[in-house]
């Protein structure tokens, strides 16, 4: 049995004043057994510095800074391909500007696959404005149209690797088939939702991160109308059909990487 990897996903814009503290909650996790993947994007501020010292000499995190900005979308694909990882390896998200609530929270979602069998994971959250917003609650139990659900799928978000390598490379790209710079999440998330459906994406109620809404570069702020046309788009394309089960990757000829699958629909109902 393959001994899972968490593969940490982090996406910087700029973050200087908050990257050390991002890191520093990695570092400090109680489950040893994670990779995490630091993508800079250049915006002319302190953020690679302010990463290279937190990051301490830890072999486990590994930097990366763009020649030009990519935005989150083009940057997680990257980070996914860089990692190499394993197809049951769980990529785990984290923004460079958000942190880790607790020590606990890579200990909890990897216990929450090892006793679920799940396929994804997703929640939970805490603001650090003092209203203390967060804590969304679960989709409802058997839902399908997740499209047409009021948004849940929130931070933190995880996958199994050969579940992300199912959705179609189109998905990724808004109307003009340029990747998204922001709403990814959903873009994301969505497909995987509706292929694992409720019995497979479990719901983390206990709270994993902090969501820094202190920060005036957040997207809410800064991108907000086209986070709304993004969102807009994403819940008009067609969704995914339910998997059964999961592909038997010899049968299928299935490979850890893109490889031109187009549709899930082929192992679904």
């Amino acid at each position: 049995m393959h001994n899972v990897t968490l593969r940490l996903i982090v996406n910087c814009g700029p973050t200087e004043e908050f990257i050390a503290r991002c890191l520093e909650s990695v570092r400090a996790q109680s489950f040893e057994r994670w990779e995490a993947y630091v993508t800079m994007d250049p915006c002319g501020d302190q953020t690679l510095a302010a990463a290279l010292a937190a990051t301490q000499g830890d072999p486990r995190i590994h930097l990366h800074q763009n020649k030009t900005r990519l935005y989150s979308m083009v940057n997680l694909i990257d980070a996914v391909r860089r990692s190499e990882a394993h197809v049951e390896d769980v990529f785990v998200t984290l923004d460079g500007d958000d942190w880790f609530a607790t020590p606990e929270a890579l200990g909890i979602i990897h216990k929450t696959y090892m006793a679920t069998d799940c396929w994804m994971t997703y929640g939970s959250w805490i603001s650090d404005l003092p209203s203390g917003e967060g804590r969304w609650p679960a989709y409802p139990e058997g839902l399908i149209d997740f499209r047409g659900h009021k948004w849940l799928g929130t931070a933190v978000r995880t996958w199994k690797r050969w579940l992300w390598d199912l959705i179609d490379d189109r998905d990724f790209r808004d109307a003009t088939g340029a990747y998204f710079r922001v709403t990814e999440d959903q873009a994301l998330m969505l497909p995987m939702l509706e292929m694992s459906g409720t019995g497979r994406a479990r719901h983390i109620p206990e709270v994993l991160m902090v969501y820094n809404r202190s920060s005036p570069h957040a997207c809410v702020y800064t991108c907000r109308e086209e986070m709304f046309d993004n969102a807009d788009y994403i819940r008009s394309r067609p969704p995914y059909v339910r998997l059964k089960e999961k592909p038997k990757f010899e049968r299928d000829g299935f490979k850890a990487e893109k490889n031109g699958y187009k549709h899930a629909g082929s192992f679904g109902q």
